[in-house]
């Protein structure tokens, strides 16, 4: 098998520079990709006296058959993808409303890349699978283009990392965590879970909200109904309903467009984003289980880099990008400088104050103890159960609360039209 000298860049932009063994050119290639790295040279290995070089120089002008790489390997496109950001448009408008995909899709399109990376299958032909197999004709676009960028040499992350709309911060960091640690299908199957707790809660809250949003359409349609017929068959007789009232959506109905955008759009800003998860902590329950999913996130990201080898302040970063809180992330991120610096694990976390008290004494042991990772990955299975619990209990509590406020606005449809048709019976008198 020959060696290939390479030089190539790390995912912390460092340069380094070694050999490795490969079938082919493309193998090898593909081999160093797999690891982070960017690779920006690469020949046959050149050792005096080294009868594999020479058969790999032969091997180079007329490879046999039996070594030749699939023939998914050796595609390419017209033209390569582009590393440069798209367009403030596209990227924070357009993105936003048109170009997103579904949880579902995305979810599976995480596990089942995890699952062939792990099975040992080139990461270029899983690609060239998973962009055929998908339903969704965006995402594999977006799927082929990622391939187009791993044949260029370059990492999953630089694909998917110019399309914000589609991949979170949140699954962007543990994807490069994965593959600055040496573990891309592990944390591809990590990205699948959370997306599937993601989307096992937002269920739990459409299951909660049914009967409210059941209630509110039935009651304007029948009183809507109920104030036609009533106006029809009587002189001056209305029902009072703002809802119903088609006059006031000209003051609803930008509100509801207004609050969509920002949710689509403004949330896509980096500073607004900040301030927003920053509000979100706040609220009494619904900030600390937040705070509990971010924990969650972070520990469990920091846990794999730890043990797959990443150096301590470029873990806290990553996982600190993976804690999917971008006001936490604004006061973990410092903390890297100081470990730079010699200071211990334990303390800097503390002056972050991001962290709870149950992080920190997990943390201090592990420290102690020499098993940091195992440590937070317990915190983190913690935090996950215990938020997951509560946001189920959240849900619950909303879609009471709600159909509560649908109660009490039909109760004062109700009395303000009794209100009204007993008046006008003892003015009539």
């Amino acid at each position: 098998m020959p060696s290939f000298e390479y030089t190539a860049v790390n995912a912390s932009g460092q340069a380094e520079s070694g050999t490795v063994l490969g079938m082919s050119l493309t193998d090898a290639v593909q081999q160093l990709t797999n690891k982070g790295l960017t690779v920006e040279k690469i020949n046959v290995a050149q050792f005096l006296g080294d009868p594999l070089a020479a058969a790999s120089s032969q091997e180079q002008a007329a490879p046999p058959a039996e070594l030749q790489p699939p023939p998914v390997a050796d595609e390419r496109l017209n033209e390569p993808p582009s590393v440069e950001p798209r367009s403030y448009m596209a990227t924070n408008v357009v993105g936003p409303l048109v170009g997103g995909v579904g949880l579902n899709q995305l979810m599976f399109f995480f596990r089942q890349f995890g699952t062939m990376l792990d099975a040992g299958v080139p990461i270029v032909q899983t690609l060239d699978t998973l962009s055929r197999q998908s339903r969704d004709s965006r995402l594999s676009n977006v799927i082929a283009e990622i391939k187009g960028h791993v044949l260029e040499g370059r990492p999953v992350s630089a694909g998917m990392q110019r399309y914000p709309e589609i991949f979170s911060p949140l699954h962007m960091s543990i994807i490069r965590a994965g593959e600055e640690g040496g573990f891309l299908a592990l944390a591809c199957k990590q990205v699948a879970d959370y997306i599937e707790v993601d989307i096992r809660i937002r269920n739990q809250y459409k299951r909660a909200l049914f009967m409210p949003k059941l209630t509110v359409i039935g009651s304007i349609v029948i009183i809507g109904l109920a104030n036609w017929f009533i106006s029809s068959f009587t002189t001056g007789a209305t029902i009072w309903s703002p809802l119903t009232n088609w006059a006031n959506w000209v003051f609803f109905g930008p509100i509801l467009v207004g609050g969509w955008l920002f949710y689509k759009v403004g949330l896509a800003n980096p500073g607004i984003r900040y301030k927003w998860d920053q509000f979100i902590l706040k609220i009494p329950y619904l900030g600390h289980t937040l705070e509990q999913f971010a924990m969650a996130k972070f520990g469990r990201a920091f846990g794999a880099l730890y043990a797959g080898g990443v150096s301590i302040p470029k873990a806290i970063q990553l996982a600190a990008d993976a804690c999917g809180n971008e006001y936490l992330r604004g006061q973990i991120h410092p903390a890297s400088r100081r470990l730079e610096e010699g200071d211990a694990i334990t303390d800097t976390m503390r002056s972050t104050q991001a962290f709870t008290p149950l992080v920190l004494d997990m943390m201090a042991t592990g420290e102690t103890t020499g098993q940091v990772d195992r440590m937070l990955t317990k915190v983190s299975e913690y935090y996950e159960d215990e938020a997951e619990v509560r946001s189920h209990q959240l849900g619950r509590v909303v879609g009471v609360v709600a159909i509560i406020l649908v109660a009490i606005y039909v109760l004062i449809v109700l009395v303000r039209f009794y209100t009204g048709y007993f008046s006008s019976l003892l003015n009539s008198v």
